[in-house]
């Protein structure tokens, strides 16, 4: 018997980032029950994404479409890259797909698509929403009406509809990001908390540096000269306490603010283009963990941090509150604030222990095993559905 046909759209799948994590993993988890045609702008590399996140994707594990070159004339007309202009490309290519297919299910890892059917479309945060938060604006987005054209031009290119976005089966990474695409939507969705895949080492607590580390791209949105105050304020308190940041340079500039602050301070250390054996090792090593980013929609890093049994510090905003089960403790507002929490940790050893013992029992939240389970399910439950599956655009 055939195994029901799910075409998954995704722009580009890179081996960095947490939306491509979960897009592959998504890949991963839908071609061991179902013939998959992954709908692309671009080629991709199998062994750089199985090194980097874990998989085991193979060519020929699924089928490949790769949009018409003229879909790349498009994105190389415009002035600026734009991410919603490739989100938008996707999705009218997954429509042409679409047309020439009957696929029982249709798939997006890259927030909203209008199938001009029902589908599923997993949300790290909803494009659809305005005003952006302040951290994703660039000086372009101010100059007055370029937001609102820009954005009537995409969906135009999409042929999509506000209608055509809401169709679908909502999956978000956070509760966070559910509030947000009520906001945006007024729909509901369902949460499926993104993988953190990889073999992470145990090592004893005790045997573990008196470290802390911050993990992620290297740009101004994620404050990562916080975490060096932060350290720095700890250490005027008596605790030798270390700072790893494991990253690569997305903002050159501000990675040269970066390189000045490491350069006076012996006891901060920036790893660069780490792989992922790696950086988990190098996560195994330390006590702590911590996430400065403001509004962080899920924050992928201090879910990787908790696996890996270090104890994350995460700053009171966004998805990131949940990965730490929403424990005053483990969250700050400000610089004061988080070093006086650190601080009570490494002073009170029946408190670490009390964390420690909550970081062992949240691991298995975030598996790629759970993850995995949680898309088949939600496939299989609507691929039985037909009338879901294949309802036509009205």
């Amino acid at each position: 018997m055939p195994k029901p046909r799910i075409l998954v759209a995704h722009p580009r799948l890179t081996s960095s980032g947490g939306g491509n994590v979960m897009a592959a993993w998504t890949l991963q988890a839908l071609c061991t029950d179902f013939d998959v045609t992954f709908a692309t702008l671009g080629p991709f590399d199998y062994r750089a994404l199985n090194v980097h996140f874990g998989t085991s994707l193979r060519d020929g594990g699924f089928e490949v479409r790769v949009a018409p070159p003229r879909y790349q004339r498009i994105l190389r007309s415009m002035p600026t890259p734009g991410a919603l202009l490739e989100i938008c490309l996707a999705m009218r290519w997954a429509q042409d797909l679409g047309r020439e297919a009957n696929y029982d299910l249709v798939y997006s890892t890259s927030n909203e698509m209008d199938f001009h059917r029902s589908g599923v479309q997993y949300v790290n945060y909803p494009w659809f929403f305005l005003p952006r938060p302040e951290i994703e604006m660039r000086w372009f987005h101010r100059i007055p009406g370029i937001l609102n054209a820009y954005r009537e031009l995409c969906l135009r290119l999409a042929r999509a509809t506000p209608s055509g976005l809401r169709r679908n089966l909502m999956l978000a990474n956070s509760h966070f990001v559910v509030g947000e695409i009520k906001k945006a939507h007024g729909t509901n969705a369902r949460v499926v908390y993104p993988p953190v895949p990889g073999k992470f080492l145990e090592v004893p607590f005790e045997e573990r540096r008196l470290a802390i580390a911050a993990v992620g791209r290297v740009h101004r949105i994620k404050r990562w000269d916080m975490a060096v105050n932060i350290v720095e304020a700890v250490r005027r308190s008596g605790h030798p306490l270390e700072l790893t940041l494991i990253g690569h340079a997305d903002d050159h500039e501000y990675g040269r603010k970066l390189d000045r602050l490491a350069k006076t301070r012996p006891w901060f250390r920036w790893i660069r283009n780490a792989t992922r054996t790696e950086l988990l090792a190098e996560l195994s090593r330390h006590k702590y963990g911590i996430h400065t980013m403001r509004g962080e929609h899920f924050g992928i890093a201090p879910a990787e941090q908790q696996r890996a049994g270090c104890i994350p510090f995460v700053h009171n905003s966004g998805g990131q509150v949940e990965i730490v089960g929403n424990d005053p403790r483990l969250t700050f507002d400000g610089v004061d604030d988080a070093v006086k929490r650190i601080v009570r940790a490494i002073e009170n050893p029946e408190l670490e222990r009390e964390l420690r013992i909550q970081v062992a029992e949240r691991k298995s939240w975030f598996t790629e095993k759970r993850f995995c389970e949680s898309v088949r399910e939600i496939a299989w439950e609507l691929v039985g559905n037909g009338a879901l599956a294949k309802t036509a655009s009205a």
